[in-house]
């Protein structure tokens, strides 16, 4: 990466970090699309490595609050998904990768706009958890399918069963991603090169959180997903 595009993947990932902490999901969301930009090779592995102590403080910050049977639900079907994601990855050439990570960006915007009512339940929960797999190990894109099935939770209980599953899921796709050779040292420098801005962005959570209206935060998020992942998928078909 050039100076400036190591400045924007910075703030990229500092943005991603702020969101994340404040609505439980959206460092994907805001991280990915402009990595898919800058540095298409560090996806996916790169980015779940930086996100992983991000769930990690998340899931400390607020363990009181886990649903622990919806944790193991979703675990249970994230290893399914997992399997898929693996054989994405491993099976599309890496100037498709940028296609499917913008179109994966996409499903998970139209997860998140469609938000149907409904309570879920045991399966539910495993289906989310298949899907999270899939997209979190083919394009580190995996919160909307979780946070779509725990919609009608207080936040705290949202961000923090998302963020321990996140903590699981996350290992389970880098260890198969690894044994897959899909997970490489320059993934790891990449990773550690970024996590400054992660650092600053979780600094700043709780600074923010009085001064950022998630009413209008989450829409924004959804706009700027969209547009950068109609660009990745650009990148790609070029």
């Amino acid at each position: 990466m050039t100076a400036l595009e190591l400045v924007l993947a910075l703030v990229a990932v500092c943005a991603g970090a702020i969101i994340q902490g404040l609505i439980g999901f959206g460092f994907s969301l805001v991280a990915v699309p402009v990595i898919s930009l800058i540095e298409p090779a560090a996806l996916p592995a790169g980015i779940l490595m930086l996100a992983l102590p991000m769930t990690v403080w998340m899931s400390l910050r607020e363990r009181g609050h886990i649903d622990m049977r919806g944790f193991l639900q979703i675990s249970f079907g994230r290893l399914f998904g997992t399997a898929l994601g693996v054989w994405i990855v491993t099976s599309v050439p890496e100037s498709g990768l940028s296609i499917v990570i913008g179109g994966a960006i996409l499903v998970a915007v139209g997860l998140t706009i469609a938000t149907p009512q409904f309570e879920a339940g045991n399966r539910t929960r495993m289906i989310a958890g298949v899907f999270s797999g899939l997209m979190g190990t083919a394009a580190a894109v995996g919160g909307p399918a979780v946070a779509l099935a725990y919609q009608r939770q207080p936040g705290s209980v949202l961000r923090s069963t998302l963020a321990v599953s996140f903590v699981l899921g996350s290992i389970l796709s880098l260890v198969a991603l690894a044994i897959a050779g899909e997970a490489k040292t320059d993934d790891a420098f990449i990773a550690l090169s970024l996590l400054p801005g992660l650092a600053v962005g979780l600094w700043l959570v709780d600074r923010l959180r009085a001064r950022l209206d998630a009413g209008w935060l989450r829409p924004a998020v959804l706009v700027f997903a969209t547009i950068a992942a109609v660009g990745a998928i650009g990148k790609g078909l070029l």
